[in-house]
């Protein structure tokens, strides 16, 4: 009797080497879980193809990463070929009108972005993705998500932080920060704790504050009444957000199963840490080591509208300076935060490599990460330098620094 040998399918390769690297269960995941063997057979380079675009957006993204990642250059032709047909089709599709309502549309064009982050094709290109699902979701009702379904959910989950990314990296304010999306994802349909909720209401209302003090330092005079009122509003609302983190932090502190302990840096002495690195942090498991690190992220925003404000010389009156902080204080304070982060790396890495994750770091804990490198001043400082050192090697943390600072 002769072995039967079943057919290879290499597509089913590339899917399964993505979704190592894919957020378990989140918008893609979830739609790559789906997917079944007869999808698989299907011609993905043919113009006349006549898959759903999410799975054209999926696999051409699984051949190109898997290529890309094994420097296979006949799977990257194939790969691109299929990619160029996904983005004709994506493109059709948004010319469709009331295309915003489709899911399939809203996580294809996820899917695009996440290529450009891992595959970088022009400058920017991942923040314009970003940017234009953020217009798609402007054009839904927030109430819709009364009658959401599961998958839709971890849609909205999933693209809230790259859109809150995109948002503060472009300096313009997030739809995220509008009052009926804030009411809607406070309620029992969000998949996020109320405290990663209090964060994100942060970030969200920092990407409105940061755009605002922008156009404050274009603003040509700067010391009209008008401005100067105006400026005053910011460094008001900024002052509450402090505040509101401040006492957030508290809450959280006082939470038994987020206690947190200082231990001495293992690697501190090989690698010859500056002081404030000397010592780590340990927490009782990577999500609340995220959790920190996402609060340090939101503190080092709120901080960076103060550093806008002060780059104009003004003539205060005693209510603007009784509620601005001065300047060598913001720039302390979000060096603390800075350090905070880059604390809390190492467990964060243990805790995954111990699950055996060593391929997915969390979007929040990447953003986090180059966050704090930004505030200690990335190579210009020992600090930064050593967490280049530390994360070297580590593809999440490489690929998210190339494509932002392309």
């Amino acid at each position: 009797m002769s072995d039967v040998r079943l057919k290879f399918n290499p597509l089913e390769v590339y899917i399964c080497h993505l979704r190592c690297h894919l957020y378990p269960s989140g918008p893609v995941d979830l739609g790559l879980q789906s997917l079944k063997a007869g999808d698989l057979t299907k011609d993905y380079a043919s113009v006349k193809t006549d898959v759903p675009l999410f799975n054209q957006a999926a696999v051409s993204f699984a051949a190109l990463f898997f290529a890309a990642q094994h420097h296979e250059n006949r799977i990257l032709t194939e790969g691109y070929a299929m990619h160029g047909i996904a983005l004709q089709r994506l493109n059709k599709a948004l010319g469709v009108p009331g295309c915003h309502t489709s899911d399939e549309v809203l996580v294809s064009v996820v899917i695009l972005a996440m290529l450009e982050l891992y595959m970088p094709s022009g400058p920017r290109n991942y923040l314009k993705h970003m940017l234009g699902l953020e217009r798609l979701l402007e054009l839904r009702d927030p109430g819709s998500l009364v009658h959401a379904s599961y998958r839709t959910l971890e849609l909205y989950k999933g693209v809230r932080h790259m859109i809150l990314i995109a948002s503060l990296w472009n300096r313009s304010p997030s739809i995220f920060a509008r009052p009926r999306w804030k009411v809607v994802l406070r309620t029992a349909l969000s998949l996020d704790t109320p405290e990663e909720q209090d964060l994100h209401d942060v970030l969200a209302d920092c990407s409105v504050l940061i755009a605002a003090s922008d156009e404050i330092v274009s603003s040509q005079p700067t010391q009209t009444p008008k401005i100067l009122q105006r400026r005053a509003e910011i460094e008001s609302r900024a002052s509450a957000l402090l505040d509101f983190l401040k006492a957030w932090k508290g809450r959280w502190d006082g939470a038994e199963g987020n206690l947190y302990a200082h231990e001495e840096n293992p690697a501190a002495v090989s690698t010859d840490a500056p002081a404030e690195l000397c010592t780590i942090y340990r927490f009782k498991d990577d999500s609340v080591g995220r959790m920190f690190m996402l609060y340090n992220t939101a503190l080092i925003y709120v901080l960076q509208v103060y550093a806008t404000l002060a780059t104009l010389d003004f003539t205060y009156s005693d209510a603007a300076s009784s509620i601005s902080i001065m300047s060598e204080n913001y720039h302390r304070a979000s060096r603390t935060a800075g350090i905070e982060v880059a604390r809390s790396i190492t467990d964060y890495l243990q805790h995954k490599r111990a699950r055996g994750e060593t391929d997915f770091a969390s979007p929040v804990v990447q953003w986090a990460v180059l966050t704090a490198w930004q505030a200690l001043g990335g190579t210009e400082s020992r600090e930064g330098e050593y967490m280049t050192t530390m994360l070297k090697g580590n593809t999440s943390y490489e690929i998210v620094k190339a494509a932002w600072d392309m």
